[in-house]
């Protein structure tokens, strides 16, 4: 059961971690990529949306799964999701939890209130206002960097920490 947890963990990561990162440089670099137009560049990664939150749908509960395996081994589930501080190890397993713990709300934030402007100002294939665009698709620019960055920090400090 372990084994196919952490595939499907991998797998999360990979998609979730990948895709931000790719749109958060796209977001960044959007300015000096010729003939790519801002509302393009978030219209795809607006569509990719459901991926993106299914992937991280995945990566959540399998990973809680395998740190709550990896505190507790030979331990039957359900057991305790707590989170250890007596070792370098267990410290680092804690700290990417509280790490994926503020990623994740950033997410939410991000897809729900941060990207609420580019769809208003987006209508039926059309921007209704490209200054007030270009300002919405810098807020939503910052907050994927942001947040690809948490997500790299909790993949190295699973990596670190022998995950």
């Amino acid at each position: 059961m372990t084994e196919v947890m952490h595939a499907i963990n991998v797998l999360a990561a990979t998609v979730h971690g990948g895709a931000l990162l790719i749109f958060a440089l796209l977001l960044l670099f959007r300015a000096h990529i010729p003939h790519v137009l801002t509302e393009d560049v978030v219209r795809v990664y607006r569509s990719f949306g459901a991926g993106i939150g299914l992937s991280l749908g995945a990566f959540i509960p399998t990973e809680l799964y395998l740190h709550v395996v990896g505190q507790n081994p030979g331990v039957a589930l359900p057991a305790s999701l707590a989170v250890h501080w007596d070792t370098t190890e267990h410290s680092m397993l804690s700290a990417r939890l509280a790490l994926l713990f503020v990623g994740w709300v950033s997410y939410v934030h991000l897809e729900i209130w941060t990207l609420d402007p580019a769809r208003t100002l987006d209508k039926d294939g059309s921007v209704v206002d490209a200054a007030a665009y270009e300002a919405t698709a810098g807020r939503v620019s910052r907050q994927l960097a942001f947040n690809a960055a948490l997500f790299t920090a909790v993949i190295v400090l699973g990596t670190l920490a022998g995950r």
